[in-house]
């Protein structure tokens, strides 16, 4: 145990450098004037030029808007995971899958920019430093308006497919997506069209390239070529989702360029996952010699005040070569409660959730927000989940042995949210990973974020 607490002193060492400097943009944090007083943008007219950097407003909000020429604009953006994580586990759990350990450490380290392109269109740039390389996240342009004939949009960038998954880690109620988002495409090269009628339905499609490594360049066996939809629909959808009806459906064919579809590809830490969906704990790298997948993903989503509930449902067809078709599937439900009374803002435009506003923040800027000081926004959350990977059809492993797993988990958790751009999150996860090979064992994961973005 000595080794393992130095391991952990080193790692609050590490990140001791990011919290001080979080101390310092917390004045600059606690207003959420990221538009301007009438809802709209900050920016400068079109006919106004501007021939050196000068701020689009005089408002004192954190980050400022520079105006760059006429109606071009640049915003820094950015945010900062720092997870703090202890493990229990059965000794079972312990003999089939290691000693998880505890962990301290960036989740997410991300800076970029973002800003409008004049009338025309907009874009974003934002890279992960948090393994230690540099990591592209959303790169991307966007031509046109999606309220009207659609936004194009080129670059890198998640593809239209789940609920969670669209849903910013910023605003979600979790400190992660349920362990069945491995069935996500997430983020990839491509380009697609998005477009949304008259705030009550939208409509995502795509093509994409989906590599094997993080910044999905590379390809090899692994990577895919995909088409991907999704189609949204709010019946329901008032006071900017305080009352809210949401339902979905998404697809996405893939075409792998080796022909191994793999299942749970990323590099990465048992606990500290650095990639955009969740891999968990204990789900195995399945792969799967194939010439096609299939993934399909249905959604659904309710808020009625401080309330809310949703839940989705993940499949995924595989073509083996020389085998029957292979078939992995899982869902959650969730659901939670502001107690302070605030709801979770609803994008129409994409057809996810949004920004959480606080009505009584701890931090409080005087110069440009009137609200008055108080605890800030409390929410208590719950989750259950279950992914079934295991199918009779799965190739077995290098040595014979069978492959997959299926993992059902419960997830309770309580969000201190202290400003709009600034909350602690506290997670208890329980699961019962079943091992095709061994049986099922018990883990227990206890965990806390602080999660800061601007």
């Amino acid at each position: 145990m000595q080794p393992h607490r130095a391991a952990i002193r080193r790692q609050c060492l590490s990140i001791a450098p990011s919290c001080l400097a979080l101390l310092f943009l917390v004045p600059g944090l606690a207003t959420s004037a990221d538009v301007a007083p009438d809802g709209t943008n900050a920016q400068c007219p079109c006919d106004q030029a501007c021939s050196s950097p000068s701020l689009a407003d005089d408002s004192q909000s954190f980050p400022r808007t520079w105006q760059l020429g006429p109606c071009a604009t640049f915003r820094l953006r950015g945010r900062v995971d720092t997870d703090f994580i202890a493990t229990s586990q059965s000794a079972a759990n312990q003999a089939t899958f290691g000693e998880l350990g505890d962990a301290v450490g960036l989740r997410r380290a991300r800076i970029g920019a973002e800003g409008d392109l004049g009338d025309w269109g907009r874009y974003i740039a934002e890279i992960d430093l948090a393994s230690g390389q540099v990591v592209p996240r959303d790169v991307f342009v966007g031509v046109g308006e999606v309220q009207d004939f659609g936004e194009c949009r080129v670059g890198h960038f998640r593809e239209p497919f789940s609920l969670e998954g669209g849903t910013s880690a910023n605003t979600l109620a979790f400190m992660e997506r349920s362990p069945v988002n491995l069935l996500d495409p997430a983020r990839s090269w491509g380009g697609g069209l998005y477009r949304a009628t008259n705030d009550v339905s939208t409509l995502a499609l795509g093509a994409f390239h989906a590599g094997t490594g993080p910044a999905d360049f590379q390809s090899g066996e692994g990577s895919t070529v995909g088409f991907t939809g999704r189609l949204t629909a709010a019946p329901i959808n008032e006071g900017n989702g305080e009352r809210l009806l949401h339902f979905g459906i998404s697809l996405s064919e893939r075409i792998p360029e080796s022909g191994v579809i793999i299942i749970n590809q990323r590099p990465r830490n048992p606990l500290l996952n650095l990639g955009d969906s969740s891999s968990g704990s204990f789900v195995p790298e399945i792969r799967i010699p194939a010439s096609f997948q299939q993934l399909a993903n249905l959604q659904c989503a309710w808020a009625e005040g401080p309330l809310w509930a949703q839940a989705e449902w993940y499949g995924s067809w595989i073509d083996p070569t020389g085998m029957d078709d292979v078939f992995f599937h899982g869902g959650y439900a969730a659901c939670g409660c502001f107690v302070t009374g605030e709801h979770r803002a609803y994008r129409s435009s994409d057809g996810v959730f949004g920004a959480v506003q606080v009505d009584r923040p701890v931090f409080v800027h005087r110069c440009s927000d009137q609200r008055e000081e108080g605890w800030g926004a409390w929410e208590l959350t719950a989750r259950f989940a279950a992914l079934d990977f295991m199918d009779p059809d799965t190739p077995a492993g290098p040595s014979g042995q069978l492959v997959g797993i299926s993992v059902p988990t419960a997830t309770f958790g309580v969000n201190w949210y202290l400003n709009d751009h600034i909350r602690l999150l506290f997670n208890y996860t329980y699961e019962v990973p079943d091992e095709p090979n061994t049986g099922a064992s018990v883990g227990n994961v206890y965990a806390m974020r602080l999660n800061v973005f601007w």
